[in-house]
């Protein structure tokens, strides 16, 4: 009876052990060299669309390679489960014909995801990434304006709505009442479009040759999922708190208008300099 008992025990021991650790081994886990990381982007059978040259160091100019010697960076490839589905992705920064690159590769069971991370040299003159957990600790030197100002930025990303973005702790949550964006153009780019959102779902579109659809008026109903997903996104990355514009740091680049309505009919706007702001709204009266 005794040792019936204490086999009984043992197994409920080993089901409780598993039944809480969700870890399934897979392809990422067996990485351990960077020739074997390697091997790994290239393999076919993977289906990684992106190609980098993995070495031990990563060709950055001087002023990069100062910083990446002062973060004590040990690899270019590091190993998480950054979308928290038991299985092991890969973060890895590697040499292209334009610099360094950095991607993120997700196990999603059935088949490989690959993104950048890393915004590239129209955004960034380098990055760095660290792995903390199951977040990306991500330090880099922003381009802020065609000037070629920059400035060094630090900040924790966590995997949320399918991309990584930065964390925040204690969310708010604000009633988003109505949605509105919309493109004033550029130099090379001449469309036009206005879209605006209700919170009941009503999508309202107005495209003069956007390149998307034929130029008109269009109208369409969100699912009220779809719409807690932007209000969701929305909350998270702190709307109301966002700077009033932003640039980049690039010519011909299409200026963007964003308009949220939220509360007690409180309205944030982005992107437009309020000289700007009757021209663009003469041109969507006419449409």
């Amino acid at each position: 009876m005794k040792k019936i008992f204490s086999l009984l025990l043992l197994s409920f021991c080993f089901t409780l052990f598993y039944s809480q650790n969700k870890k399934v081994f897979n392809k990422i886990d067996s990485l351990n060299t960077a020739k074997e990381v390697q091997e790994f982007l290239d393999n076919d059978q993977n289906k990684i669309k992106y190609y980098l040259n993995v070495k031990e160091k990563n060709n950055y100019d001087r002023y990069c390679t100062l910083i990446a010697d002062s973060l004590h960076l040990k690899q270019n490839w590091e190993k998480a489960d950054f979308d928290n589905n038991g299985l092991t992705d890969l973060l890895v920064t590697g040499n292209i014909s334009e610099g360094v690159k950095t991607i993120y590769i997700l196990d999603k069971g059935d088949h490989f995801e690959s993104k950048n991370l890393s915004k590239g040299e129209l955004y960034e003159r380098c990055s760095f990434s660290l792995v903390k957990g199951n977040k990306i600790e991500y330090h880099s030197v922003k381009i802020l304006n065609r000037q070629g100002f920059i400035r060094r930025l630090s900040e924790n990303l966590i995997y949320k709505f399918g991309e990584f973005i930065e964390e925040n702790t204690k969310p708010k949550r604000h009633n988003i009442l109505e949605i509105q964006t919309r493109t004033a153009g550029s130099y090379r780019i001449k469309s036009f479009f206005k879209m605006e959102i209700i919170s009941n779902g009503d999508i309202l579109w107005v495209s003069e040759g956007d390149g998307f659809i034929q130029a008109g008026t269009y109208t369409a109903k969100l699912s009220q999922a779809k719409f807690k997903e932007i209000v969701e996104l929305l909350n998270y990355i702190d709307f109301e708190n966002l700077a009033d514009e932003y640039e980049v740091g690039y010519s011909d680049a299409t200026t963007t208008h964003l308009q949220v309505t939220y509360d007690n009919l409180k309205i944030k706007k982005y992107g437009i300099p309020e000289e700007w702001e009757q021209e663009v709204s003469e041109f969507f009266m006419i449409c």
